[in-house]
């Protein structure tokens, strides 16, 4: 057995523009969620003749617009990442998250990357030299193309495999 240990390249990092559309999408995911969310508990203290209308609002007004939006990111980006190492907008602009070893990130990375997502001007932040966000640089993950990990990683282990044929 080998003792090498797959680290990732830079080139596999996803570009900036499907950083963007993944951005995009999940906005549109997040605030469909919450849309449907609501409906739910209308529709369920209906039937059950419960206030909760009345309930959602009062929350909804107290976390405001922009503190709903938030609270549901965070419940998305910690069940679609934490599963799946991937959103909805990871899914279909073919991307994933990963840790600098190309393997799914442990809970603990997820949620320090979800909670870094609330940095103010996080948004801006792969501008830099890095081209990586701080929600990525703080809890050391990387989003790549899937496919491009999967056959880079491939063929690092099929040499690997073959460099220990010869010991």
């Amino acid at each position: 057995m080998s003792d090498s240990t797959y680290v990732l390249h830079k080139k596999l990092l996803t570009s900036d523009r499907d950083r963007f559309f993944n951005g995009i999408i999940d906005f549109v995911f997040i605030s469909v969620f919450i849309f449907v969310f609501s409906f739910f508990v209308v529709i369920i203290g209906n039937v059950f003749q419960w206030n909760t209308y009345g309930a959602w609002v009062e929350i909804m007004i107290s976390l405001g617009v922009i503190g709903t939006y938030l609270s549901f990111a965070i419940i998305y980006y910690l069940i679609f990442e934490s599963l799946f190492s991937r959103t909805i907008g990871k899914i279909i602009t073919g991307s994933i998250v990963v840790n600098e070893n190309g393997i799914k990130p442990n809970f603990e990375m997820v949620c320090l990357r979800t909670v870094c997502r609330l940095i103010p001007f996080d948004v801006f932040s792969f501008l830099g030299k890095s081209g990586r966000f701080w929600h990525d640089y703080l809890s050391k993950t990387y989003v790549v193309e899937k496919n491009d990990l999967e056959k880079d990683m491939e063929i690092f282990y099929n040499l690997d495999a073959i460099g220990n044929l010869k010991k």
